[in-house]
């Protein structure tokens, strides 16, 4: 099989939408996922957010689609909730927008793709779009597992001051 071409998995042609968090550490390993599921075939979409995006000039056979997410700086710790809601307010419309298109195209299209979203999980907007969109989601976390031990003591870390 060669690169970028199209197969079929379970009978079906799968079309995959990815998107990241712009912090640093998502944007890579959902790089290398759709790099690898490409490989198997997979045709992939990208949906990146306008802070630190990717050149995609580095993956020419993906499709890339930017989120207007209206946001200019990546936050400080301390304002990182603040950061995350406001990109996932800023982000969940023109997502859902993007979807949307993409299923109109496929209602037109000779050959139809199943899609699957798959999504960082501080993307959270993803899975309620997909929800409402009827599509099936895949949550991916890009941390590591050092990063559940540091979410499970930051309440207590609050409380103690």
């Amino acid at each position: 099989m060669e690169q970028g071409e199209m197969v079929e998995h379970g009978g079906r042609r799968w079309r995959l939408v990815l998107t990241a968090s712009p912090l640093q550490g998502h944007m890579s390993p959902i790089l290398h996922l759709a790099t690898f599921l490409h490989s198997k075939g997979f045709s992939i979409t990208i949906v990146h957010s306008e802070l630190n995006r990717t050149d995609p000039s580095n993956h020419p056979a993906f499709t890339f689609l930017p989120l207007l997410d209206h946001l200019y700086v990546t936050p400080g710790f301390a304002n990182a909730v603040q950061f995350l809601q406001a990109l996932n307010n800023n982000c969940r419309q023109h997502f859902q927008e993007h979807l949307v298109q993409i299923i109109k195209a496929q209602k037109d299209a000779s050959e139809k793709e199943s899609i699957v979203i798959i999504y960082d999980n501080l993307m959270y907007f993803a899975r309620s779009v997909a929800g409402d969109l009827g599509l099936p989601s895949i949550i991916l976390r890009t941390s590591s597992a050092s990063t559940f031990s540091a979410i499970k003591i930051i309440p207590q870390l609050h409380q103690e001051g």
